[in-house]
């Protein structure tokens, strides 16, 4: 189950609009080198073609870097600017623009 714990809405240059979900559930990843690293974090993201892909946290020397399982898809959030990229191509680009997280009363 995905608990949301926060939303954030980015845009890019054609105004095309993504929505991420950020939220936790624990992930192992094995290195090359056979060391085990765990991760809690996650995220859903809304592309705005409408599909949804869940990636998880993994190592990054630049920003937070996500991807799915199968590593198709990496999502890049460094500051305010994001990064998709599919099978190594770019195919999103945007800066945040909206919090969409509803404040608890």
């Amino acid at each position: 189950m995905f608990k949301v714990e926060r939303k954030s809405q980015f845009i890019d240059i054609d105004a095309n609009k993504i929505l991420v979900e950020y939220g936790t559930e624990e992930h192992t990843e094995i290195l090359p080198n056979g060391a085990e690293i765990k991760f809690n974090r996650k995220v859903r993201v809304t592309l705005y073609n409408g599909k949804k892909i869940t990636l998880y946290q993994t190592l990054s020397t630049k920003g937070v870097r996500y991807h799915t399982l199968d590593k198709k898809f990496t999502f890049v959030e460094k500051g305010t600017y994001c990064q998709i990229f599919e099978k190594n191509l770019v195919i999103y680009q945007g800066i945040f623009s909206k919090n969409l997280t509803k404040k608890k009363k």
